[in-house]
């Protein structure tokens, strides 16, 4: 049946049919033929498969034909016969393409050699290595490419595959908080930030306490006391929408969040005391500062259901969570050395406040001013090496790729 389907489509069809071009790899290929299988299947509509699997099969096999019809090694020495010098020798071994020129030219010319070969299709091609010889025996240079070492994610700066953005942006982001926090002009242009943050720090426990909560930008934020089972079913409702989405697109961050936070709220909705809800609420203004400045950081990483795509949104977020993360974190330092002292009152009627945050912990729950810095520096140091040990995964996990882009560097 396949056959007989596979003799009625143009080739031109069966492009269409997959939203693959001509230029398609045939690891985009495969890519493309999994992901509208599983949205036939999605939708109900199973017997479509078999058209696609005819259109894949036309496509692959069209795909082997082009890059089997001559040897690896005779379409490199065609595609580059125009090149002066010509290659002298061609070699390919364990997934690795080996030229040899007879050149005096720099290791630039290399660069040249390597857009030449890109025309090509290399499916089994690895790592493309270019030598320059002074003689037959005499290195003069060298340069190797890796074939996967600048890929179409690793151009898209929205991609959550760009592994240039994966390694520089958490350590670009601190570094710019640093500065911005050491000049007096950002650091107080980004303190309304900073205060949104702490005071939805306020109201993340009071929701996930199931209690009503209204954080406003300007140090306040209105919050219920008694129980309500509209905010508790609402949230448990979203967290559940998130599991579902996580589930179906296989995003396991997404699940292992969604089910952490759920078991949270139901431990502090109905097992946690109505007195430690307020202690934590009081905690909770600049515990966000630490623990919702450091998940804006982390999420950076981490691609979101379709349902909630932030490919754009995550760069202004990771902003705003690095300078509230590095502000509180070397406020907090400080406080520890002694060099400033703990933040007595509220925002908005201050130091003679008593209802301030630190003035309940103090005089209504009995923390003394050491537990309260320790506390504090302590949830500081677990959010900073929560971040570093995330940023080391990706560098450990990519570590193949970067010394390949060392490696790549001529010598």
């Amino acid at each position: 049946m396949i056959f007989s389907v596979m003799n009625k489509l143009s080739l031109e069809q069966c492009y269409a049919l997959l939203d693959v071009h001509p230029g398609t790899s045939i690891a985009e290929l495969d890519a493309a033929y999994s992901k509208k299988v599983m949205e036939k299947i999605q939708q109900g509509a199973k017997q479509e498969k078999v058209l696609l699997k005819a259109a894949y099969d036309r496509i692959r096999a069209d795909l082997y034909q082009s890059t089997e019809e001559l040897p690896l090694v005779q379409q490199v020495t065609d595609l580059l016969q125009h090149l002066s010098p010509e290659p002298f020798h061609v070699k390919f071994q364990a997934n690795t393409l080996q030229l040899f020129f007879k050149t005096n030219s720099t290791a630039d010319y290399a660069d040249f050699i390597y857009e030449n070969l890109s025309e090509l299709k290399l499916p089994e091609t690895k790592t493309i290595v270019i030598y320059g010889m002074r003689s037959t025996k005499a290195v003069n240079w060298k340069k190797q490419f890796q074939l996967d070492a600048i890929s179409k994610d690793d151009l898209n700066p929205y991609s959550f595959k760009n592994r240039y953005i994966l390694l520089l942006a958490f350590p670009i982001a601190m570094c710019s908080s640093v500065l911005f926090q050491s000049l007096g002009f950002t650091r107080i242009l980004l303190l309304p930030l900073q205060i949104w943050v702490h005071e939805v720090g306020h109201a993340v426990v009071a929701w996930f306490s199931g209690r009503r909560a209204i954080p406003l930008p300007f140090g306040w934020t209105n919050v219920a006391l008694e129980r309500s089972l509209f905010v508790y079913f609402g949230i448990l409702f979203l967290l559940g929408l998130s599991f579902r989405a996580g589930w179906k697109e296989k995003k396991r961050s997404t699940i292992i969040f969604a089910i952490v936070c759920a078991i949270l709220q139901f431990v502090m909705t109905w097992i946690q005391s109505a007195d430690h809800f307020e202690m934590w609420l009081s905690f909770g203004g600049i515990g966000g500062e630490f623990y919702l400045s450091a998940l804006m950081i982390a999420g950076f990483y981490f691609q979101l259901p379709n349902y909630w795509r932030w490919d754009f949104w995550r760069y202004p977020f990771i902003v705003v969570g690095a300078n509230t993360f590095w502000a509180a974190f070397s406020r907090w330092q400080q406080i520890k050395k002694g060099t400033e002292s703990i933040p007595w009152g509220s925002l908005l009627f201050g130091n003679g406040d008593a209802g301030g945050d630190m003035n309940q912990l103090s005089q209504v729950y009995d923390w003394s001013d050491q537990r309260i810095i320790a506390t504090y520096n302590t949830l500081g140091n677990v959010c900073f090496i929560l971040l570093l040990s995330l940023y080391i995964f990706f560098v450990v996990k990519h570590r193949r790729w970067i010394l390949d882009r060392i490696s790549s560097k001529p010598f």
